[in-house]
């Protein structure tokens, strides 16, 4: 694999609580075994997309200094990932995300940002500075949208392949757009741009746009009337969908990054995504390119 692959996001510490069923407003539920997992939508994709690419990729983001984020930087390490971009930031506390996750494997997040909330424009530049033709970037929006939108704008510039996943849904400025390669959404995110229809939207952003469908797949569509189509899932045994989106995201790149064009990329992406629910956490145990391409058939 050519090039370098470079995640710029977001660390979280996951505290999981299984329960029966998910509350609702004002209802108090009883769960099971508060559990402990390494996350965050810029370390998981990372994590993941060192398994499926076979190393070679870069974190550039913070922590706080102190335990927790000494064990979130052991975790991605011992993931494969080049956590030496990460900075342990004196100022804050590591970012946390409560998660309740139910039977069926669906859940709720809410998320403290700690440092996350902290990275800026010098960030943005130390993740960047080195990329060039033949590299890429991935980056979401855990961490404040300026510095995304200058992480990407120097990617661009340098010629460095841009996936921006838009999650969570905020609003997300057009000039950041005007500057991503492949921007990568959820229904309800894709919404808060503009639409759910991935035609339309990359009419709109002029970027080619992924649109994932949770157990039924995603829907992709190139800009300037390109080509436009869809994978289905895969049939798999649901334990929680924690971190799903962002192995997909993980998939979706490495596969771009190797080659693939957008419809291939996206299938393999989806087959990825199908894997993760398949485990407790956001992170997949020995996830590789192989057991993906297994799953393919």
């Amino acid at each position: 694999m050519a090039g370098e692959l470079v995640v710029f996001g977001s660390l979280n510490l996951d505290l999981v609580l299984p329960v029966g069923a998910l509350p609702a407003p004002g209802q108090t539920v009883l769960g099971g075994d508060l559990r402990r997992y390494p996350g965050g939508k810029g370390a998981n994709q990372a994590a993941a997309a060192a398994g499926l690419a076979g190393g070679r990729v870069r974190l550039v983001g913070r922590v706080g200094a102190d335990a927790e984020g000494s064990f979130l930087l052991a975790e991605a390490a011992a993931a494969g990932v080049d956590v030496s971009g990460v900075l342990a930031d004196a100022g804050a506390t590591t970012g946390h995300a409560l998660i309740l996750v139910d039977g069926q494997g669906e859940n709720i997040i809410a998320v403290a940002p700690g440092a996350n909330a902290r990275l800026d424009h010098t960030d943005a530049a130390r993740a960047t500075g080195p990329l060039g033709p033949g590299d890429t970037l991935i980056c979401q929006l855990e961490v404040p949208v300026p510095a995304v939108a200058a992480a990407v704008l120097a990617a661009r510039a340098a010629g460095a392949l841009v996936v921006v996943n838009a999650a969570p849904a905020v609003s997300v400025p057009a000039a950041l757009l005007a500057d991503v390669d492949i921007l990568v959404v959820n229904e309800s995110e894709a919404r808060a741009i503009g639409t759910a229809d991935p035609a339309a939207l990359a009419a709109r952003t002029g970027c080619a746009v992924v649109v994932t469908l949770g157990g039924d797949g995603a829907a992709f569509a190139e800009p300037d009337g390109g080509r436009a189509g869809s994978a289905p899932s895969y049939p798999v045994d649901v334990v929680d969908t924690t971190g799903a989106g962002d192995v997909f995201v993980a998939g979706l790149a490495v596969a771009r990054h190797r080659g693939a064009d957008l419809a291939g990329a996206v299938a393999f992406a989806v087959a990825a995504g199908a894997l993760a629910v398949t485990a407790p956490g956001a992170r997949v145990a020995g996830l590789s390119a192989a057991r993906v391409r297994r799953l393919m058939g």
